[in-house]
């Protein structure tokens, strides 16, 4: 269960890593080569997705820069208006987009709203409007609602509770590579000369038939579960839902138990971490959207500022690459993982509310992507990594990216155009973000601790119950223990 590693092929402590001791089995090395395979093919697969699910999110400030708002007619908060379209559907069929996931399974579900976000993206290159781009903007976000959180569950479905925290770090790095490659690739794209599209139609155009043509490419290299797995062989499946069922889950079979979900829903432990990305969402969205436009008001060329958007893009992902080591370094996800990368947003924040100097901001910015990039993998890492069971990880899966929606959505409006160039207002509430993270995580702390100890000093007798019933007691088994 969830405190009985020491046969484990996984380290005891929270490194997240593979570790063989010196006597370990065949089977231990044959497990190994297993989740070495589903690295390089499904987390590969949905990483690659999410690049261009970054990319497709962020072309709408790329575009901005290269003249989109004068082009169709807009001014003062029209911009911020379309950048918010997208969130009322996106948090609206987040749910039940993850709900269709378990029962179409991944592999026909992620393909088709990839398919699908491609055609409405691509379509924004002929969009005229403000309105024509909310109306493309809410379809868009009902289509990207599902991938996320999908993602999120599919995830802890595959891999053991020790490594859900490293590999979906590894997949919400693909956030920061959409932000380090988009913003090149979108100053390549201004220099396509045609007398019947602008540069800024382009970008859409080209970065929406990529992503459709990779949605086929999805459905024959994507897997529902372990054994549908059309690159392990019978063994490494056999070995693999072993070590699931013993690290207590299912791999997704069990249908959602209502009951239990009610109970998930009164948790407030799953609130509290789920509300870490949310704070972190204030600054990914600045980096993501609002940072070649912010470059652009010190002085710098449209192209410039595209390509110079590429800087707090690598800082981002080297932020999301290193949280998943935190655990490791600093024994538990609250010390060296939240309360690290909330000062690194603090400290951020501050030097862009202080100073006018150039090169300070820019620092700043490469600054705040670091530390915001790094909640992508601590929060939801932390928070899926106390999951106990398919219900569990369904709605926790859901509410982190619904919290993290209403982050980018609030996000969308603290960067307004009367504000330039200082935007004392959004890196104001970029500071109150990184304060907020330390509050939410001590809280969450407060409450892992407890739990703890309450199932260590109050024992729950559930010989009783026959197996079925024993799982469906999710994070309540009393040999279940919470990571702090």
């Amino acid at each position: 269960m969830g405190d009985k590693h020491s046969d484990d092929i996984v380290s005891s402590s929270a490194s997240q890593e593979f570790i063989l001791p010196a006597d370990c089995t065949n089977d231990d090395k044959e497990l190994q080569w297993a989740f070495r395979k589903l690295d390089a093919t499904l987390l590969a697969v949905i990483i690659l997705s999410n690049v261009l699910n970054s990319m497709d999110r962020s072309n709408l400030g790329l575009s901005k820069v290269a003249g989109l708002e004068e082009d169709t007619g807009m001014s003062g908060s029209d911009f911020n208006i379309v950048v918010s379209a997208m969130y009322p559907t996106y948090l609206l069929f987040m749910l039940p987009s993850n709900l269709v996931l378990r029962k179409v399974g991944a592999r026909f579900w992620l393909s088709f709203i990839t398919v699908i976000w491609g055609i409405i993206n691509m379509s924004m290159a002929f969009a005229k409007s403000k309105t024509d781009f909310i109306i493309c903007r809410l379809f868009l976000g009902a289509a990207e609602s599902g991938a996320t959180p999908g993602v999120l569950m599919l995830i802890t479905l595959w891999y053991p509770r020790k490594m859900v925290t490293s590999r979906i770090s590894t997949f919400y790095s693909s956030f920061a590579i959409g932000a380090v490659i988009g913003g090149p690739i979108a100053s390549g794209i201004m220099k396509i000369t045609n007398p019947h599209f602008k540069s800024w139609q382009w970008i859409f155009f080209i970065e929406g038939l990529t992503t459709i043509g990779y949605g086929f490419v999805m459905f024959f290299l994507l897997a529902d579960y372990p054994e549908k797995s059309w690159l392990l062989n019978t063994r490494e499946k056999a070995l693999l839902k072993r070590r699931m069922e013993e690290d207590q889950v299912e791999g997704g079979h069990r249908a959602v138990n209502k009951k239990r979900l009610w109970r998930h829903v009164r948790d407030p432990l799953v609130y509290a971490q789920a509300l870490i990305p949310f704070c972190g969402n204030f600054g990914t969205s600045t980096i993501m959207t609002f940072s070649a436009i912010i470059v652009n008001q010190l002085g710098y060329s449209a192209s410039a500022s595209l390509a110079m958007q590429a800087a707090p893009g690598i800082c981002g992902f080297i932020g999301i690459l290193l949280s998943r080591y935190y655990p490791k370094w600093c024994g538990c996800h609250y010390y060296g993982g939240s309360l690290f990368i909330a000062a690194c947003i603090i400290t951020a924040s501050t030097i862009l509310l202080a100073t006018v100097n150039n090169s300070a901001r820019i620092f700043a910015l490469c600054l705040l992507s670091f530390g915001s990039f790094g909640t992508g993998g601590i929060g939801p890492g932390w928070l899926m990594s106390n999951v106990g069971g398919p219900t569990r990880a369904a709605f926790s899966g859901a509410i982190s990216v619904i919290l993290g929606g209403l982050g980018g959505l609030c996000a969308s409006y603290i960067y307004r155009n009367q504000d330039a160039p200082r935007y004392m207002f959004g890196h104001g509430m970029n500071l109150f973000a990184g304060i907020f993270i330390i509050v939410v995580s001590t809280i969450a702390y407060v409450i892992i601790l407890s739990r703890n100890k309450q199932k260590e000093t109050c024992t729950i007798n559930v010989s009783h119950l026959s197996k079925d019933e024993q799982i469906d007691l999710e994070n309540d088994h009393p040999d279940f223990r919470y990571m702090a």
